[in-house]
């Protein structure tokens, strides 16, 4: 018999699905959707960036038009309190690369919390395999 998976843990694999996808289309306006009001991005080389402008204003330096990037958990954890979450996964994140480069292929790690009852991203941050980093 198979385990049954945590519903928190289907919930957030679908919001990664969601906001994977919208990365991946530049839709810049949806993936900023997916961070806490107070959420922030701790990108390699650059300062944190804290709250929905300044997170647009690095996921805008970020994007290139060429720029693939998916992501794709691996592991999912839910806190005892069911309020926080953290997920692991592997990121493909480069200006024309596609996933079967795995040359660019770095790992995720972010934190999600409950805001206001609905998954939202507290923490994101990644690093790449080697010093194959896109923002440098």
């Amino acid at each position: 018999m198979a385990k049954k998976r945590d519903p928190d843990e289907v919930a957030i694999r679908a919001l990664d699905a969601e906001w994977s996808k919208a990365a991946k289309a530049h839709d810049i306006d949806r993936v900023i959707t997916f961070y806490a009001r107070d959420g922030s991005v701790v990108w390699p080389g650059q300062p944190v960036a804290t709250g929905h402008r300044a997170i647009r204003a690095s996921w805008n330096k970020a994007m290139s038009p060429d720029l693939y990037l998916e992501f794709k958990p691996t592991h999912i954890e839910i806190a005892s309190g069911r309020d926080m979450a953290s997920d692991f996964g592997a990121v493909y994140f480069k200006a024309g690369v596609k996933p079967t480069n795995t040359e660019f292929v770095g790992k995720y790690l972010v934190v999600w919390k409950r805001e206001k009852g609905a998954w939202k991203v507290l923490y994101d941050c990644y690093n790449m395999n080697g010093t194959n980093d896109p923002l440098k």
